[in-house]
């Protein structure tokens, strides 16, 4: 009489009589898959609980670069009026290690 079909026996022959590197891949595949999956779903859950609690943000901004409507760099520091950024001598909070950090930021509202 034969036995009945089983989906865990032929899995366990045929990695049995694969060859060795296949047998490492294969032993290797299975937690890295895991590992993806639990990665993918803790991104999704805290960037959903991020949207969901998002408040609104109340600060001010202390310092900050940004371009005005004529094309030209400023620079806003607290207490004082916005000054054109200087590209041939930036001031030493915008120099990073090797570049000079160039990012566009909202304009303060004032």
């Amino acid at each position: 009489m034969d036995q009945p079909y089983s989906l865990w026996a032929d899995l366990l022959s045929k990695f049995h009589t694969a060859p060795e590197l296949i047998q490492a891949l294969r032993l290797v595949m299975v937690p890295l898959t895991l590992l993806g999956l639990t990665w993918l779903a803790l991104r999704g859950l805290t960037e959903s609980l991020a949207l969901i609690s998002r408040r609104h943000w109340r600060g001010r901004l202390i310092d900050g670069v940004y371009q005005d409507e004529q094309g030209r760099w400023m620079i806003y520091r607290h207490g004082r009026k916005p000054q054109e950024l200087d590209w041939a001598n930036p001031p030493p909070e915008l120099i990073g290690r090797v570049h000079v950090i160039r990012g566009v930021f909202r304009r303060p509202d004032e």
